[in-house]
């Protein structure tokens, strides 16, 4: 029998933390992980990792005061080096979607945020892959306009260059 990641588990891709008074829309009115939030389904956790990477790129600054919008500088925020081997989750990051770590990205687009979600989720959940109707939700949810018809496999995780910012 296989045993599903923690964070699958927890319907919490992104492994986002708990923080006092801080209730996410969709988080499961029972917690059942004293560090890591539970949300109601797989939706509401991928909904949150999301806004919080759009919190980043409007609201956060990185190391060097500029805007946050390259994998390098998300993944230095997302997973800092003090719990984490930041190196090797952006260089895993970076891969995945096919964007350079210095790459300028905006997450508003979903051409950057699906393939961005999807390599934080297959990094923290151990390859775990949801599928791509649930990462759509999550991102409508998180107010990212879904296309009516899916990425060309081209443009999709693992199959190369993924659009960033610009026309």
């Amino acid at each position: 029998m296989t045993t599903l990641p923690l964070a699958v588990r927890l319907n919490n891709p992104g492994c986002i933390d708990r923080v006092k008074g801080v209730r996410w829309q969709g988080q499961a009115e029972t917690q059942t992980h004293r560090r890591l939030v539970t949300y109601k389904g797989p939706e509401w956790g991928i909904r949150a990792m999301a806004r919080v990477l759009i919190t980043y790129q409007d609201k956060r600054r990185a190391r060097d005061g500029s805007k946050i919008d390259t994998i390098r500088e998300i993944i230095e925020r997302w997973a800092p080096a003090v719990e984490n081997d930041t190196g090797v989750y952006i260089g895993h990051v970076s891969k995945l979607t096919g964007i350079g770590a210095d790459e300028t990205i905006d997450v508003y687009r979903y051409e950057a945020m699906r393939p961005l979600v999807e390599a934080i989720i297959a990094h923290e959940c151990a390859g775990y892959r949801y599928p791509e109707a649930v990462i759509n939700e999550g991102l409508r949810l998180a107010g990212i306009k879904v296309p009516l018809a899916p990425l060309e496999k081209s443009r999709t995780i693992g199959a190369g260059k993924v659009a960033s910012s610009g026309a």
